[in-house]
């Protein structure tokens, strides 16, 4: 299982003994220590052992830098920066998690430093002004600057031990949140998926009733009534009285301007003295056939023969 990689950074022989009670510390919580002089660094022929150590960095997560009184070795890269401070530089520019400890002395050292930066002044606790430059620089970044003064090594291990509760704690509560969202997630998801159905059973009922009244207004009993009065072999269909009076036309029918029967469009065949009356109720306000009808007291198509009266004689 991987284990979080804690990177010590300081000057050594100082502060020899803090960095050994550190890398006992971060091991007591199964963490792995990168030391320089553990070995921890790989080195090859074509790194120095500098240049080896910031590249280390990159594949770290934590930087634990100790600050104290010795400035140490000038960076190759830049004079104004010691092997350590150029450590600190690295691990903020990867964006790595960094915790900084002064030297409590030194800490209050630097409030010297600024009331007297244009002056040289031999400090008591710092062997390089380039300490205090340093300090001031990573006091001035707005983000990964957790500083903290200490006196032993105790101080530093309280205090990350408190760190890394809290962070741990904060894992914890983005794991709940992630939980709490995956389950946002599939309820949302749920819902599409319900809406999606709904919308299916609705089209599909809808499609279903349209078949239904399909199938109904292809039989319609209407149809039947016609062709039987009408003696007709051959299959009808109409969907509107204008469809009906087209259908009437060549068989001499056609529609009067006044009715004889209430309830009924009446079409006439003068030459063969004959009226067909349809029931009214068949269609709708706009002329058209309905596929459902209510009305079963009165005969859908009735056919009567025209019978003279004197008044229609010749003579």
């Amino acid at each position: 299982m991987a284990k979080p990689r804690v990177f010590i950074s300081s000057t050594f022989y100082d502060l020899k003994q803090v960095r050994a009670d550190l890398g006992s510390f971060i091991r007591s919580l199964g963490y792995d220590v990168v030391r320089n002089e553990e070995g921890n660094i790989p080195y090859d022929a074509n790194t120095n052992l500098e240049d080896a150590c910031y590249k280390e960095i990159n594949s770290i997560d934590i930087l634990v830098a100790i600050i104290g009184g010795r400035f140490g070795t000038s960076s190759d890269n830049d004079k104004s920066y010691s092997i350590s401070n150029t450590e600190i530089k690295t691990a903020i520019e990867h964006n790595k998690q960094v915790y900084i400890f002064i030297d409590r002395d030194v800490d209050s050292e630097y409030q010297t430093y600024l009331r007297n930066k244009d002056r040289e002044i031999d400090y008591s606790f710092a062997d390089d002004k380039r300490i205090f430059q340093f300090i001031e620089e990573i006091k001035s970044l707005k983000k990964n600057n957790v500083i903290h003064a200490f006196t032993s090594s105790n101080d530093i291990i309280s205090f990350l031990k408190e760190q890394w509760a809290g962070l741990f704690q904060h894992f914890l509560q983005e794991q709940s949140k992630m939980a709490e969202t995956d389950t946002l997630r599939d309820l949302k998801e749920a819902l599409v998926a319900v809406k999606d159905l709904t919308s299916y059973l609705v089209s599909a009922n809808e499609n279903h009733s349209k078949n239904i009244d399909d199938i109904l207004f292809y039989n319609h009993p209407v149809f039947t009534e016609i062709k039987r009065v009408m003696a007709w072999k051959f299959p009808i269909i109409f969907h509107n009285l204008a469809e009906l009076k087209l259908l009437f036309e060549p068989w001499g029918l056609n529609w009067p301007s006044r009715t004889d029967k209430e309830g009924y469009f009446q079409f006439t065949n003068i030459k063969n003295s004959y009226n067909i009356f349809i029931l009214s109720s068949l269609f709708d306000k706009d002329g058209n056939l309905k596929a459902k009808f209510s009305d079963t007291n009165n005969p859908m198509v009735i056919r009567e023969n025209i019978i003279a009266t004197a008044d229609d004689l010749p003579f």
